[in-house]
């Protein structure tokens, strides 16, 4: 498939696919592997995401406090 150095293979992609900008032509392995590395961001990022609001939420019904120094946090383990 693709084409050789005599031309000998000619690959044509028809001009309603190409409208929406370049086209990129890459090996199933590297599109899947591509695929799994996004999948796993877009995860990673709404995990964040969800605990950030978790965070939030706890913070204001003063479950959470914030510590200004290190020793605050020690401090309050001890009691």
């Amino acid at each position: 498939m693709g084409y050789t150095i005599a031309m000998a293979e000619i690959l044509t992609i028809p001009q309603k696919l190409a409208q929406k900008g370049d086209l990129v032509i890459v090996p199933r392995v590297d599109y899947e592997e591509a695929l799994k590395v996004k999948q796993r961001l877009l995860w990673e990022e709404k995990d964040t995401d969800e605990a950030v609001h978790i965070f939030d939420r706890e913070h204001k019904t003063k479950k959470l406090k914030r510590a200004v120094r290190f020793f605050e946090i020690l401090d309050t383990r001890s009691r």
